[in-house]
């Protein structure tokens, strides 16, 4: 039987840039694998393995784990799902070039055409405003905003503000998102469209929506 391609989607952009609530709505809205390597990491620090043990203090002080560490979680997971032609979303991978290219390296080189990119474009003091106001669910890991004026998730889950959430915190990931992970603008100039994130959702869904189109994944009928 022939392996039919998968499309992979990466979602880049800088921390509270809108990432997370893109994914949450291409997940509502498309046939979508949703992939992230934040939620990954944190699992790992939860459950204590190896591996968690090893970035949780990196992830505490709003540093990025090693390329190293996050290939190889990455490429343990990623192949087992990107198969007979699903769409895959990525969110917060790839953070660096060196990342960027051994996921075009991966499955010898079959993923490089899968891959399409939308960039999230936020001033930076907006994401710091953003982020410190932000409260995550501590059951279902939903994200809520000051502008959701809610103190309890809808699944019932306590609404907390993570370590890593906190204002020095934000702005030193913001430090190393400018560093290491914006030159992937470059890297994927010829596979990226930007979208403005500092409009409504509504405005930005529409953005993705014309993104994905344009990609050819076609929403849930």
């Amino acid at each position: 039987m022939t392996r039919k391609s998968a499309i992979i989607l990466i979602l880049l952009g800088a921390p509270g840039a809108g990432k997370g609530t893109v994914a949450q709505y291409v997940k509502d809205k498309y046939d979508v694998f949703y992939f992230s390597t934040g939620n990954l990491l944190r699992n790992e620090v939860k459950e204590k393995s190896e591996i968690g043990r090893r970035v949780e203090d990196i992830l505490g002080s709003g540093g990025l784990v090693g390329d190293d560490l996050v290939n190889e979680i990455v490429e343990k997971n990623l192949e087992k799902i990107a198969v007979d032609g699903s769409i895959v979303v990525l969110d917060g991978y790839p953070r660096t070039e060196n990342q960027a290219r051994v996921l075009d390296e991966m499955m010898s080189g079959k993923f490089r055409d899968a891959i399409h990119v939308i960039e999230l474009v936020v001033d930076a003091e907006e994401v710091v405003a953003r982020i410190s106001q932000r409260r995550v669910c501590v059951k279902c890991g939903n994200t809520y905003g000051s502008k959701d004026n809610i103190k309890i998730c809808s699944c019932g889950g306590e609404l907390v503000r993570r370590k890593d959430d906190e204002e020095a915190t934000v702005r030193n990931r913001l430090r190393e998102y400018e560093k290491a992970t914006l030159p992937l603008s470059q890297y994927y100039s010829d596979r990226i469209v930007k979208v403005d994130g500092s409009v409504t959702p509504e405005e930005v869904a529409q953005q993705v929506n014309a993104c994905l189109c344009g990609f050819g994944i076609e929403k849930r009928r």
